[in-house]
């Protein structure tokens, strides 16, 4: 008996986004307000990526196409605090679903009112944010503690001083 033909394999077209989902499906972006660069004040932001080597390190130009993708982001607003050789981490986590991390920037502003309230102004070191991906389960991903930096004075003066322009930026908008 012979054998039915079988029609040839139809290739399934390239879907850039599911790539990048891929892709973006285990990384972490978090920055300071105290970290800027000295020329033009803009915010630096460390991206890492989950590969079969543990956390690696991504360059700024992907960090940046991190922000620009859709994602599940767990979203943690953090202050760094410390008082009498003590330091702990205030913080406000919220989940976003298919979003891009660009347009966090109204719930940025809302969280970290929140954490700066829970806590004396003096006791504040710096304010940022870290977002991590995630695929499954939200849960996975514990954010507070990652990436703190050292906790010093002259990090606590120059948040100090962003955080007066910061609010003199808000309260001109």
């Amino acid at each position: 008996m012979a054998r039915k033909k079988q029609a040839p394999r139809k290739r399934k077209g390239h879907n850039g986004s599911k790539r990048a989902q891929r892709f973006f499906g285990r990384t972490r972006i978090w920055t300071w307000e105290s970290d800027r660069d000295h020329g033009n004040d803009a915010q630096n932001a460390a991206a890492v990526a989950r590969t079969i080597r543990g956390w690696e390190s991504l360059p700024a130009d992907i960090a940046q196409a991190i922000t620009r993708h859709r994602n599940n982001w767990v979203v943690c607003v953090r202050a760094l605090c410390c008082a009498n050789g003590e330091e702990w981490v205030e913080e406000e986590v919220r989940i976003m679903r298919d979003q891009c991390l660009n347009d966090f920037q109204d719930l940025y502003h809302d969280l970290r009112e929140k954490v700066l309230a829970a806590q004396r102004y003096d006791q504040v070191i710096d304010v940022g944010w870290i977002a991590g991906t995630w695929i499954n389960d939200p849960k996975d991903e514990d954010l507070s503690l990652v990436d703190l930096g050292a906790s010093s004075k002259a990090r606590q003066l120059l948040w100090q001083a962003v955080d007066r322009d910061y609010r003199k930026e808000l309260a001109a908008a």
